[in-house]
């Protein structure tokens, strides 16, 4: 006689770190911190060592980015697949909260993501072969501006991030790329800058 068991599998610890996500350690709280580990974001107290767990999204091949609000309260992940998508999760109930895709984007994944400073707004990076950048309303689902960053093959993308001070102003640096754009009525336009000699800029 068969027995089947109702019982379901729960996570109980992850361990390691992804150094493939992009900006994959941040601080929920001064007690928490969020990283990603196998196909899971992990919340890990710091003094409770409890952990909790967010998982990917079935047919996902792995999360590629991420990126906290400054008000703390959601995490978007970045997800690579046949289409590139961005979820956003609720940190107080580790809910789903929005699915974010579009057609305007080429590449199956996004290298980078960063909030707006006041958290209404995202701006994410498409890889190759377009590298578009993408600036959403995201509690809309919706792209409100698009630029390509690069236009050379061998010119990649590594982060993306805002102005602290500035939600309209945008910087952009990568393989011999230092670009800033700024927002303005459902356009990204790039500022001019100094002419600087060019370098593999990883971070900024």
């Amino acid at each position: 006689k068969a027995v089947v068991s109702t019982q379901s599998a729960h996570y109980g610890r992850g361990f390691g770190l992804r150094g493939d996500v992009t900006n994959n350690v941040a601080f929920q709280d001064e007690q928490t911190i969020i990283f990603p580990t196998g196909s899971n974001c992990v919340l890990y107290n710091i003094e409770s060592r409890a952990q909790k767990f967010i998982s990917s999204m079935e047919r996902s091949s792995g999360m590629t980015a991420m990126a906290i609000t400054p008000n703390k309260r959601y995490v978007a992940i970045a997800e690579k697949g046949e289409k590139a998508s961005i979820v956003i999760y609720d940190l107080q109930t580790l809910r789903r909260k929005k699915v974010l895709t579009t057609t305007e984007v080429q590449s199956q994944q996004y290298i980078s993501l960063a909030f707006s400073p006041d958290s209404k707004f995202l701006i994410s990076q498409g890889a190759r072969p377009d590298w578009t950048l993408l600036y959403w309303s995201w509690e809309k689902s919706k792209p409100i501006a698009s630029v390509r960053t690069s236009t050379n093959i061998s010119q990649e993308i590594y982060q993306i991030s805002f102005n602290p001070n500035d939600n309209a102003q945008i910087c952009v640096v990568g393989n011999g790329i230092f670009k800033t754009y700024k927002y303005n009525e459902g356009i990204l336009k790039a500022n001019p800058i100094s002419k600087i000699e060019p370098q593999n800029f990883l971070s900024h």
